[in-house]
């Protein structure tokens, strides 16, 4: 790469020969597209791969489709109105083979955000009113009988445990996902909060985390509700609207002076102190490395998690994630014809260039991730491995008649079309 444009080396010279599902791709696109490639080409490459018929699975306008790995959950009519009781049915598909595991009926008042199978039970998080009311309900797999519901916010569910874990404005409760009967319940103090993090392979928190404006701070097993550790702090006022930030196995409140103090979890040992000022931040994350605190209006202050140290601060970034070695990051303000997805040096926060309008899928672990790269007005998509060491693009394949939504999950390219169905690509 020179100059920060992207040498895409295995981009083809020659026009694609793709076929879509039932019609042939118009040609007038891909040559508009292959032109703009071409600017930035600087080597001759392999032809891109013929793109094979996807799997087709039915689907409606106004299903939704949710993901969890292992399958995909197709629920109708989730467009439905907040407060509107309906009848959803919800169809579990075993991915990557496709196939039809399971059909079940749930009742619900709102528009349903979530759905996780569990053993023989079906999870469902649904909005009851526009107020932002929660509601939780359970349903035997493959069947329409209700186990049990809950007015409550639906935080994870743990299979192994044969438990779901909710929340409300009271408290964080486990219920048992056959009986919905009670197994703990942990209050949440009127001048305090509550927040879950360190989340496993299996969506599930490995801890829960209790910090109240008197100064009680908690850890505890979401598992058991059971009391890990428990630390006296400064008192601070303002902690019950959440001035406590859980970075995977450590957290960070503040403890009444300026900066934040933070803490390693379980046992909360104290590591260190920052003064970074991080007042105007609303979310922090894992970056690598690196602890990626996100202002309010835009940018991103980077924190050493070994000592606090701030490593630098950047006002372009509204939000990154790391893959390999770098950080990926996408702007707050940006055209529609402007770079989407920057690969970023962890070290200092400036910019080793971008790869155009290519946006990210996922991670393919090895330190390359998986992209798709749109053509405005075509419905199509072309999709490939993007490896931000060398900024080069192996183009994978297209997808025709897609409506924009796509993702990358157990080693398939999952994109709703414009009939509302789904298609399955296998990503090889």
């Amino acid at each position: 790469m020179a100059g920060g444009v992207i040498e895409l080396g295995e981009v083809p010279r020659e026009t694609p020969t793709v076929v879509g599902a039932d019609r042939l791709v118009p040609r007038r696109a891909l040559l508009m597209l292959l032109s703009a490639l071409l600017v930035a080409t600087t080597a001759a490459a392999a032809p891109l791969p013929a793109l094979g018929r996807p799997t087709i699975v039915p689907a409606r306008l106004g299903d939704t489709m949710f993901l969890d790995g292992r399958r995909m959950l197709l629920v109708s009519g989730s467009a439905t109105l907040v407060s509107q009781i309906s009848r959803r049915v919800v169809r579990a598909y075993d991915l990557p083979s496709t196939r039809l595991v399971s059909t079940t009926t749930v009742t619900v008042s709102g528009g349903i955000n979530q759905v996780l199978p569990a053993g023989d039970t079906v999870v469902v998080s649904y909005q009851v009113d526009a107020s932002g009311t929660w509601a939780t309900v359970a349903v035997a797999e493959g069947t329409e009988q209700t186990r049990w519901r809950r007015t409550a916010r639906l935080i994870a569910v743990s299979e192994a445990d044969g438990q779901a874990l909710l929340g409300t404005d009271e408290a964080v409760s486990a219920v048992d996902l056959r009986t919905g009967a009670t197994r703990w319940r942990l209050p949440r103090p009127p001048d305090g909060y509550i927040a879950e993090t360190g989340w496993d392979a299996t969506n599930y928190p490995r801890w829960l985390v209790l910090l109240t404006d008197s100064g009680r701070l908690e850890s505890r097993d979401p598992h058991t509700g059971a009391l890990l550790a428990t630390r006296a702090i400064p008192p601070r006022e303002g902690r019950a609207n959440g001035l406590i930030w859980p970075v995977d196995d450590l957290v960070m409140a503040d403890d009444g002076g300026p900066g934040f103090a933070a803490y390693r979890l379980p046992a909360l040992t104290p590591l260190w102190h920052t003064g970074a000022d991080l007042s105007s931040s609303w979310m922090q994350a894992a970056c690598g490395r690196l602890i990626c605190t996100f202002r309010q209006q835009r940018g991103l202050t980077a924190i050493d998690p070994a000592d606090g140290r701030e490593l630098w601060e950047n006002p372009d970034w509204a939000y990154a994630e790391p893959v390999g070695p770098y950080l990926l990051a996408t702007r707050a303000e940006r055209g529609v014809d402007e770079p989407g997805l920057w690969v970023i040096d962890p070290a200092t926060g400036r910019s080793r260039g971008n790869f155009g309008r290519w946006e990210y899928l996922a991670a393919t672990g090895d330190g390359r991730f998986y992209g798709k790269l749109d053509v405005p007005g075509e419905f199509l998509v072309h999709y490939g491995i993007l490896d931000p060491d060398t900024f080069t693009v192996r183009v994978l394949g297209t997808a025709a008649d897609v409506s924009n939504s796509c993702q990358a999950v157990a080693g398939l390219l999952i994109c709703r079309l414009v009939d509302a169905s789904v298609a399955l690509w296998p990503l090889r």
